[in-house]
């Protein structure tokens, strides 16, 4: 007999806390950065989160200029949770949302080794670049 999948539901704007978002960030392999995410979610257009029993196991920030164009940032699933279509159903949802609201251009920034997951949820891939004033060159 097959297991029940559990499925997630993906809430905007629902209530977290810098030390949550910091905890999923170091689950991730990422620094926790917890100094500055209080003033991150008072200035999102919106943010995106999955709980599994309280618990934040997925997470997207969404800036926008509110009228044409929208940013996703940080998209990140806890490792125990990945390969499940959560991360595709946060995008999915920021992206509807998006388009709901009249924003037509939805960008992101990746990894190399991350163009497979985004090009499968819809985003055309062509090079660009970044700067950051963290990283020494």
């Amino acid at each position: 007999m097959r297991e029940a999948v559990k499925a997630f539901s993906v809430q905007r704007d629902c209530p977290i806390t810098a030390e949550e978002i910091g905890g999923l960030r170091a689950s991730v392999g990422w620094d926790r950065d917890a100094g500055n995410w209080d003033r991150v979610l008072e200035n999102a257009y919106m943010h995106l989160t999955i709980h599994d029993d309280g618990r934040l196991i997925g997470y997207a920030n969404v800036i926008s200029d509110g009228a044409s164009n929208a940013f996703i940032s940080d998209l990140m699933i806890h490792p125990d949770y990945q390969r499940r279509g959560l991360g595709r159903n946060i995008v999915r949802h920021a992206v509807g949302e998006l388009k709901a609201a009249g924003i037509r251009g939805v960008h992101t920034t990746f990894v190399s080794e991350l163009e497979p997951f985004y090009r499968s949820c819809g985003f055309y891939i062509f090079k660009g670049g970044i700067i950051d004033t963290e990283l020494e060159r």
